[in-house]
């Protein structure tokens, strides 16, 4: 599946790149660390790091100020444009300055009152990791349900005997959704029921 990094030539640490489809300088590319293998497809969930700034340096957004990364799926229209074209054009672990015009960006509008109209924005980005995103519940089979439910069972197993025990109750919670959206092969008396199993197990195994 061809995406915007097809158009894109290699490039070493250092250089600046032109990521555009049409070539035309909206987003602009300067690799500060190398990544490693292919860059996300159409439909990919990305985790990344960024810090937003104006031209002027001053700073508008951060995920790294917040200890969290952010994420979004590739191609969606969730993010602005200048987003989807130049992390499809990055990989895994790559470090990158994005400077995006504003037609790639927020427009002639802006986004009041932190980005005036027609700004560039400049991001400090970092490709931490990306994949398939996963299925919504509605969107799985009653088997590939029950496949999650049994994985959460055993991660909330893991946490319970490292004592977490608020993340162990967290995924057993989860379990027990999965196993109410299978649907008719499980009864919501039969989720609680799987739970408890759960629970048992980790208080036997300690």
């Amino acid at each position: 599946m061809a995406n915007a990094a097809d158009a894109v030539p290699p490039t070493a640490p250092g250089s600046e790149i032109d990521v555009t489809p049409d070539q035309d300088g909206g987003i602009m590319k300067k690799i500060l660390k190398e990544g490693k293998g292919e860059c996300p497809q159409p439909g990919d969930q990305v985790f990344a790091h960024y810090t937003g700034t104006l031209e002027d340096g001053s700073k508008f957004d951060s995920s790294r100020d917040r200890g969290k990364l952010f994420d979004f799926t590739i191609g969606q229209g969730q993010v602005i444009k200048g987003w989807d074209l130049g992390f499809a054009s990055m990989k895994k672990g790559e470090h990158a300055i994005l400077t995006i015009k504003h037609e790639y960006g927020y427009g002639p509008s802006g986004s009041p009152p932190k980005i005036p109209g027609g700004a560039t924005l400049i991001f400090d980005v970092e490709l931490v990791k990306f994949g398939p995103k996963p299925k919504q519940k509605f969107e799985m089979t009653v088997q590939e349900k029950l496949e999650m439910a049994k994985e959460l069972k055993a991660k909330g197993l893991e946490a319970y005997k490292a004592k977490d025990y608020d993340e162990a109750f967290e995924q057993w919670e989860e379990a027990v959704d999965y196993v109410q959206f299978a649907g008719d092969t499980a009864t919501e008396e039969e989720a609680v029921d799987y739970v408890q199993f759960a629970g048992d197990t980790a208080t036997e195994e300690e």
